[in-house]
């Protein structure tokens, strides 16, 4: 039982990172003093390609059809609910770096939406001067000092590094859905997990495929926006990924490219 509950919230966690992160800044957002180490790359690209095809022939055909059947109210109650599960390991995060303030800020945006918004589905907290963050164990270990090593892209998960993989378990065992017993209420919440991230994040995919390097367009927006959190700033993913453009000291050189066009 225990097993299966572990394995159902490692889904939930997985379809959270489906949506990848994308590219370098000609807007002052590259403000990274790491350069990207992505030895890995031949493996990456093809766990990227992996992931985006897992998007366009499940994700993407179910969240069309949810956003078919289902009603604005309904969707943005779903989104709302999931986002609010994901607070304890937000507000754990904020305290073990220091952050007092941030860390009682969000606890307190979880306590508001859990108790008044009805187990996180109204975000009463935004109208409460709650604002929300994004914080993750990755990002901690960043804080302290950890460097961050090789680049990942892992098969569900998406956008990673070495630093950032203790982070899993953790973020595992603070979802308040492994502590859910009843194997129905589990299998449904998994289901309904994966439909809303395939709805929630549709915006965020279409932009690193619409960008003219996909792959290098995720990694950096992932960089980038792992050193704003580690320095505390409050853009969010789809912020970033909105202002970015392409940055040559992050492209790959033309002569590599599969299709770059011979000199003559």
């Amino acid at each position: 039982m225990r097993g299966m509950r572990l394995f159902l919230v490692l889904v939930l966690v997985s379809m959270q990172g489906c949506a990848t992160m994308g590219h370098g800044s000609k807007s002052g957002l590259n403000s990274s003093n790491e350069t990207v180490s992505d030895p890995l790359e031949s493996m990456n690209q093809k766990v990227f390609s992996f992931n985006m095809g897992l998007y366009d022939y499940v994700l993407e055909p179910v969240a069309k059809g949810y956003e078919a059947v289902t009603p604005q109210t309904f969707r943005t109650g779903v989104a709302n609910f999931f986002n609010n599960a994901t607070y304890p390991y937000v507000f754990m995060n904020d305290f073990l770096q220091g952050r007092t303030d941030q860390g009682l800020t969000d606890f307190s945006r979880f306590l508001a939406n859990t108790v008044i918004g009805i187990g996180g589905l109204f975000d009463v907290a935004s109208h409460m001067q709650l604002p929300p963050h994004q914080n993750s164990f990755g990002v901690t270990l960043g804080v302290w000092g950890v460097p961050q090593g090789a680049y990942l892209v892992l098969p569900f998960l998406g956008p990673a590094s070495v630093r950032s993989l203790p982070g899993i378990p953790i973020e595992i065992l603070s979802s308040p859905f492994y502590y859910i017993t009843n194997p129905t209420a589990q299998w449904s919440i998994t289901a309904m997990g994966i439909v809303n991230t395939g709805y929630t994040k549709r915006g965020e995919i279409q932009l690193v495929k619409q960008s003219l390097f996909p792959y290098y367009f995720a990694r950096s927006a992932w960089e980038q926006h792992e050193q704003y959190l580690i320095r505390g700033s409050k853009l969010n993913h789809r912020r970033i990924l909105e202002k970015l453009g392409p940055d040559e000291e992050d492209m790959p050189k033309k002569e590599t490219l599969p299709f770059a066009t011979p000199k003559p």
